[in-house]
């Protein structure tokens, strides 16, 4: 009998899930580009290492804060409004980039760091909110088939959208990625406005906000699984935070090449993702020994370690698609984790920590880029920021290698207690 296509069978049967689907291409597709043509106006708004990495990590300072309490407050909103109004908003702010290369110094940086705050606290928002919609349109059954699926197609957007981006850059000028993005949220919207869904705002019985973050708190702690995906959380982030500005630097002063290097590292790691997102979620791959994971972790730090030493864009791509391989396991692992092994009522508040986590890691990680640029050299930031990931494997191997956790045992609403 032929195998059943369940990446297919899933967007045939699931109107509701193939919008959520095109608004994240759509939207991810353009900012990606635009994710490049930032990176590049960083560049030409600051003089050294140290600023390059220091703006970068200050203008995503606050919104991390917000993100800690975002989680709460998509428990306790219509998740469907939330992301329209959000995606609306998202326009106007990255037209705004249109005037940064206009000012000098100071005015130019302050500008910077604003308009990436907003699209930041909304950025977070929308995140956690689609994160939290997924339970709620793909039956349980299902969904390590879209949370693959969702790393399948962001991984498709980072090849399509890094590549075009570098590519158009070099050819086009930067304003066009600014309107284009602006257009894909209008866009975004609109679809998103027409979604089916049940659920809406709940009513807490709690009145006090701070207490209820403080719930999910505690369910993050019950949870053996969630406590390690929010340490994992924050050592990945360090490698995410100088992954960007890494690419940047390693073709500008390493390989010595133009823009298109980046978009070309970008399609090696991104290709390999997708082709790998792609297998996972049609074969629902997920290992059934929790411990195995363990190796995933440290092969992503060992294989982001050896980008710093490579020496030429040959390299660098074989390297990238190492790194891509093993981390393509990851996303579904944890979102599947942070789905089934908490209660759908206190889904937001822990995606809404997991986020904390992840971007106060990935400022960090930014921030430590360009300290060991000036300091030490861009040879060794990678070494230095994967060093963590390595050890909190080795542990995670420990943890559950001898209990022999399986992924079998969470029920919808209970956290799996250590």
């Amino acid at each position: 009998m032929k195998k059943n296509n369940e990446v297919l069978s899933l967007l045939k049967s699931n109107a509701n899930y193939r919008k959520l689907l095109s608004t994240t291409s759509i939207t991810g597709l353009t900012q990606w580009g635009s994710f490049i043509a930032m990176l590049v106006l960083l560049s030409q708004i600051t003089d050294n290492g140290l600023q390059l990495g220091t703006l970068w990590a200050v203008s995503g300072l606050v919104p991390i804060f917000v993100s800690f309490l975002l989680g709460g407050l998509i428990d306790r909103l219509d998740t469907k409004k939330s992301i329209v109004i959000c995606e609306l908003l998202k326009a106007p702010l990255y037209i705004s980039f249109i005037i940064v290369p206009m000012l000098e110094g100071w005015s130019s940086w302050i500008l910077f760091f604003t308009i990436r705050f907003f699209i930041g606290i909304l950025q977070s928002l929308t995140t956690i909110a689609r994160q939290t919609i997924i339970p709620e349109i793909v039956e349980e059954k299902n969904l390590i088939v879209a949370n693959s699926l969702n790393f399948t197609i962001s991984s498709s957007i980072r090849l399509i959208g890094a590549a075009s981006g570098g590519v158009l850059i070099t050819l086009i000028n930067v304003n066009f990625f600014w309107i284009l993005t602006a257009i894909s949220f209008i866009y975004a919207s609109i679809i998103m406005k027409t979604l089916k869904i049940d659920r809406k705002a709940m009513k807490s019985t709690e009145r006090n906000f701070i207490k209820e973050i403080k719930v999910g708190l505690v369910a993050a702690k019950e949870s053996v699984f969630i406590r390690y995906v929010l340490l994992f959380a924050l050592t990945g982030g360090l490698i995410i935070g100088s992954f960007n500005l890494m690419i940047e630097q390693m073709v500008s002063n390493i390989y010595q090449i133009p823009p298109i290097g980046i978009s070309v590292l970008y399609v090696a790691e991104g290709l390999t993702s997708v082709l790998l997102g792609y297998w996972i979620a049609n074969n629902k791959i997920l290992f059934k020994n929790v411990y195995r994971y363990g190796y995933i972790y440290i092969f992503m730090g060992l294989t982001w370690a050896l980008f710093g030493f490579t020496n030429n864009i040959f390299q660098g791509s074989l390297v990238m698609i190492a790194f891509a391989f093993v981390g393509g396991f990851v996303v579904p692992f944890e979102r599947q984790i942070m789905q089934t092994n908490i209660d759908s009522k206190l889904r937001g508040r822990i995606f809404g920590i997991w986020n904390t986590c992840s971007m106060v890691s990935m400022q960090i990680g930014a921030l430590l880029t360009g300290v060991i640029i000036h300091y030490i050299g861009l040879r060794y930031v990678t070494l230095i920021v994967a060093i963590l990931e390595i050890f909190l494997g080795v542990l995670f191997i420990i943890q559950f290698k001898s209990k022999r956790k399986s992924l079998d045992q969470p029920s919808q609403n209970a956290g799996l207690s250590s």
